[in-house]
């Protein structure tokens, strides 16, 4: 990831995300002050990390999940969150069934 480019990650961030106004104004090539320069240049640096980190990743696959789950289950709330409950089996018909 430390290859890339700015414009490079910021693309490829906005494949998944629509990013903030500035950036956005960034990308459709309008002027832009130094200091908006440079926050651009901050947010894109943010996301390179972001980009090359495990988790980040997982986290947003777990939230794409969740949302078509619950949109499919029409229910609301964290993936796992009152799919599944835990019952004791206190006796062998109870496992049988």
């Amino acid at each position: 990831m430390a290859d890339l480019t700015l414009d490079e990650v910021i693309e490829r961030w906005c494949v998944l995300y629509k990013g903030p106004l500035l950036v956005q104004r960034y990308r459709a090539g309008e002027a832009l002050g130094i200091a908006e320069r440079q926050t651009v240049s901050e947010i894109a640096e943010t996301w390179r990390a972001r980009l090359a980190d495990i988790s980040w990743f997982m986290r947003s696959l777990n939230e794409y999940i969740a949302r078509k789950a619950n949109q499919e289950d029409s229910c609301r709330g964290h993936f796992w969150e009152a799919r599944f409950k835990s019952q004791a089996l206190l006796d062998e018909q109870a496992l049988l069934s």
